[in-house]
């Protein structure tokens, strides 16, 4: 587990009670057939070096980006980013009260960005806050905005079962389909790993075919990249956010 902590939208029951289920198993049918299998989705080092790629992405249109971090723990990413885009302002919402973030919680974000990343948050929460957490998220990002939220591969179980605290584990195309629920367009659904040489070549060519058989995957993380259209989000959204 990492070191970030969980913030959520603070739970009022009515956050996601306006979803109905069916509408949701219907965003995750349609992720699940333009995604694909898990075993077709991109392979990645580091979740650290797909936000930088975004960011620095995000910088060749924008002077400087605005981004927030949601559950930051102790800010780390943040000293990664002022090393790399100097001219990016990133600030941080952590319910952790003794850390020196900018907000603790949604009511006090009251500005947009161009960019928000959560790393190892979203399966802290329970399923029915989710789609809440994700609205809050989606009403925080300029039209353009990018959105990168990392969790446990749910293929990969010791990465989701290792700790207590994990309260709901998100498929692939679940996650993807809670994003798009949110009204936003997910661009794709990256698997992380990394290992050294010989456990790649063992992992992924060796023993591959076993992984497929038995349903499991080498990969212990997957990143989801999505984006804010031009469009205005629906109003269901913005009513969801604001309640």
């Amino acid at each position: 587990m990492t070191s970030h902590s969980i913030a959520a939208p603070r739970l009022d029951s009515n956050s996601a009670a306006t979803i109905s289920w069916s509408t949701l198993y219907g965003h995750r049918k349609r992720a699940a057939r333009r995604l694909g299998d898990v075993y077709d989705l991109p392979l990645a080092k580091r979740v650290r070096d797909l936000l930088l790629g975004e960011l620095g992405e995000l910088s060749n249109t924008v002077a400087r980006p605005a981004v927030l971090e949601v559950g930051a723990g102790d800010r780390s990413m943040g000293l990664s980013i002022a090393e790399r885009f100097p001219l990016v302002g990133y600030q941080s919402l952590d319910i952790d009260p003794q850390g020196n973030h900018d907000y603790h919680d949604w009511s006090e974000v009251d500005r947009q960005f161009d960019a928000v990343f959560a790393f190892e948050v979203i399966e802290h929460l329970p399923i029915e806050a989710i789609p809440g957490w994700l609205d809050q998220i989606a009403t925080r990002l300029a039209p353009g905005g990018r959105l990168l939220i990392s969790t446990p591969n749910t293929y990969y179980p010791p990465a989701y079962l290792r700790d207590a605290t994990h309260r709901t584990p998100l498929c692939y195309d679940e996650l993807a389909g809670l994003v798009s629920a949110a009204g936003l367009e997910v661009d794709r659904v990256v698997r992380i790993y990394h290992d050294p040489v010989h456990r790649k070549l063992l992992k992924r060519f060796a023993f591959g075919w076993l992984f497929r058989l038995l349903g499991f995957d080498y990969a212990r993380q997957i990143v989801l990249v999505a984006h804010r259209s031009a469009e205005p989000l629906s109003a269901a959204v913005e009513h969801r956010a604001a309640a």
